[in-house]
């Protein structure tokens, strides 16, 4: 018994003379975010360990991609702002009364300078390098409206959206022409109730329009190519001589 402690005790002081070499660990990803200290120093929990979150490493940016500015989207936007402006000025403006008037500089967005100039909507003087609103109808008054209308009179009248686009303050001027007296009866019309419309009609003598279905059509007929006799080019010599467009007649 003796015998077996010597040697247990020989071991164990062997043991601890020997060098400790440690053990390369390779961590995964989960170990890194959350690492495990355990030792006198650490405060261990119910199980003996303390977690401590390792500190994310910033990550750095990368320019070789461009980043995705919405720079059309911003142009277009601008250029929309640029034509509005335009359209509510009351003469043509340069490229210094965008910036000052408008906030918008040209100078600094040569590709909105471009599209400004090359726009359906605004005419550029190359002299003057000035733009101006094209619009639909040349209308810079009530009494320009005035004229346009009485032109219109016979044609059913015009649509209110292509005045707009001309006459920034068509509101206004329609408001100051209509008499009071026609703008009292307007209000005043009340529209009868549908089921005594077309009564309402045939006391006027007017008629309601009535809506037809439009039938299906059958296929139109192919028309059949019409054969044509095409005169045949004899370059046979024994064969010279003979009307090959008539029948043959055996000759007794």
């Amino acid at each position: 018994m003796s015998h077996f402690k010597n040697a247990t005790s020989e071991f164990k002081k062997r043991l601890a003379d020997q060098p400790i070499i440690k053990r390369a660990v390779v961590q995964t990803q989960a170990q890194e975010e959350g690492r495990l200290y355990t030792g006198s120093n650490a405060n261990p929990n119910h199980n003996g360990l303390q977690v401590f979150k390792a500190s994310k490493k910033k990550k750095t940016e990368v320019y070789s991609q461009p980043q995705d500015t919405g720079t059309g989207k911003h142009i277009n936007s601008l250029l929309l702002n640029a034509i509005n402006f335009l359209k509510n000025a009351d003469e043509p403006q340069t490229v210094e009364d965008l910036k000052r008037k408008g906030n918008i500089d040209l100078d600094a967005k040569p590709e909105l300078y471009q599209l400004l100039k090359l726009n359906e909507k605004i005419n550029f003087d190359d002299r003057n390098d000035t733009f101006v609103y094209k619009p639909t109808y040349h209308i810079k008054s009530k009494e320009d409206l005035f004229a346009m209308l009485e032109k219109k009179r016979n044609e059913g009248g015009m649509e209110y959206k292509e005045l707009k686009d001309s006459y920034a303050k068509l509101q206004q001027a329609v408001d100051e022409l209509a008499d009071e007296e026609f703008r009292d009866i307007w209000h005043g019309l009340k529209a009868p109730a549908e089921a005594d419309l077309p009564k309402e009609l045939e006391q006027a003598g007017l008629t309601h329009m009535q809506v037809y279905d439009k039938k299906g059509l059958g296929e139109v007929p192919k028309k059949k190519p019409v054969r044509r006799n095409r005169k045949m080019k004899i370059t046979n010599t024994h064969m010279k001589g003979l009307d090959l467009t008539k029948d043959f007649v055996l000759q007794k």
